[in-house]
């Protein structure tokens, strides 16, 4: 969320900006048919991740972020004070969660990757430049694997490639929306999410590579997510 911190905010406000924010979010994925048994929110501070069950597709996600959520932000930031407007950063992930030994929350590289790119300076300035209260970046994996074929209602021409950098100087690859060709003009999204633990019997290892950082907010999504809502079959959106 954008200047959670701001001196227009007090402490008093924090909690109707979270529930707002929480809120457009469950309503712009179900408008999509992912409802709330279909993941877990994981708050973090002004932000949250929601971590998308195996059975859940990236594509009805990502068109609930672009499409839906959008004109939900526009309105509430219309009906709203200055100091309840929503500004907010996401991105969207896919790779291997490491489970954590209590069955809580979920580690690993690719969690701090999510992070990583969350807090990149580079989206901040993206989000301040774009003239939208939103900006969504997508990883290598979910644009390769998703969004750059245009499954169900995306539409890959409004992301633009750019590079983030994360902790520790290294860069990598990312595609926003909104671009800085084809701006869309309404408002925006919100913090994000993560994917479930793969199942126990899984034997697939954590890609090595990733820069830690040990940020908060985000999306992302297992490494392999089957779901049967973007064709008449089974399909696997990701690896």
């Amino acid at each position: 969320m954008r200047g959670s911190s701001e001196k227009i905010r007090d402490d008093s406000l924090l909690p109707p900006l979270r529930a707002a924010q929480t809120g457009l979010i469950a309503e712009a994925l179900r408008q999509q048919g992912v409802d709330h048994g279909a993941y877990a929110l994981r708050s973090r501070g002004d932000g949250g991740r929601y971590d998308f069950l195996p059975g859940v597709s990236p594509v009805p996600v990502l068109e609930a972020l672009t499409g839906p959520l959008p004109s939900l932000l526009r309105r509430h930031n219309k009906q709203s004070s200055e100091a309840l407007g929503l500004g907010l950063r996401l991105v969207v992930h896919g790779g291997y969660l490491v489970p954590s030994p209590d069955g809580g929350d979920a580690d690993g590289v690719e969690v701090n990757l999510l992070h990583g790119m969350l807090e990149a300076d580079e989206l901040r300035s993206a989000l301040a430049d774009s003239g939208a209260p939103y900006v969504v970046a997508v990883s290598e994996e979910i644009w390769h694997g998703v969004l750059r074929h245009g499954h169900g209602d995306l539409d890959p021409d409004v992301f633009e490639p750019a590079r983030l950098t994360v902790k520790g100087g290294a860069r990598v690859t990312a595609w926003l929306c909104p671009g800085s060709r084809g701006r869309p003009q309404d408002d925006g999204v919100s913090e994000g999410a993560t994917a479930a633990p793969l199942p126990q019997d899984s034997t697939e290892t954590v890609p090595p590579g990733r820069a830690e950082y040990p940020g908060r907010g985000g999306i992302t999504f297992q490494s392999r997510v089957k779901a049967k809502n973007v064709v008449n079959g089974d399909q696997w959106n990701i690896r």
